[in-house]
């Protein structure tokens, strides 16, 4: 075997941090343009008449604001279903005032207002939940409310559990710098674990759902 030339392993030595910033750069540049080619840019559909109306939580102002447009004035739905899971931790105190004042769940104008805590605290739940009332009521057409970044998720794992037609609609709330970051993050953890569960309600080791 010939020997290594003189100067050879410590200039290779050298030279590997480098390769392998290289490589996590690249895979970090191609990660931000899915990020931004799936979640910024998704498929939503226009208005149009349904069964129901369902605002994924949490129920913001902003979308609530917006899904009680598309059913009070431009009457998309008689029905609206408004997911309200737990306020977080981080939440500002006046959104957790709002949260627990649901002044949202009022039915009016002779709209029926559905409000439910999802089980488990996750969109995964808010499928489930569809599944139920689409069942139980006969829901051959559902608009699904929720922001830009979440829309392609979403649409994923509620048609996993809603088998009639799913038309999404998306609230845009103009993120940018770190908030958009967090939310790439997010999404793509939300990814691998909706690839782990394939199924409606299959769930990961632990078994988050409650037994009730």
């Amino acid at each position: 075997m010939a020997d290594t030339p003189p100067g050879r392993t410590p200039a290779l030595k050298r030279r590997w941090p480098l390769v392998v910033l290289t490589v996590l750069a690249l895979l970090a540049a191609l990660w931000l343009a899915v990020c931004h080619a799936v979640l910024d840019s998704p498929r939503v559909d226009p208005p149009a008449r349904s069964d129901a109306l369902l605002v994924l939580g949490p129920p913001d102002p902003t979308r609530i604001e917006y899904a009680e447009d598309l059913v009070y004035h431009q009457h998309v739905a008689d029905t609206l279903v408004i997911s309200t899971p737990d306020a977080q931790p981080f939440d500002p105190p006046e959104m957790v005032k709002y949260y627990t004042a649901r002044s949202f769940c009022e039915p009016r104008d002779g709209v029926e207002v559905i409000c439910f805590k999802p089980d488990p605290s996750t969109t995964q739940g808010e499928a489930i939940k569809l599944k139920e009332l689409s069942e139980q009521r006969g829901w051959d057409t559902v608009t699904a409310v929720t922001f830009t970044q979440h829309i392609s998720r979403s649409r994923l794992i509620l048609e996993r559990c809603y088998p009639g037609e799913l038309r999404m609609a998306a609230v845009d709330f103009q993120l940018s710098g770190r908030s958009l970051f967090t939310q790439y993050l997010h999404q793509s953890a939300g990814y691998v674990k909706a690839w782990l569960t394939p199924g409606c309600d299959q769930q990961l080791p632990g078994n988050p759902k409650s037994a009730d």
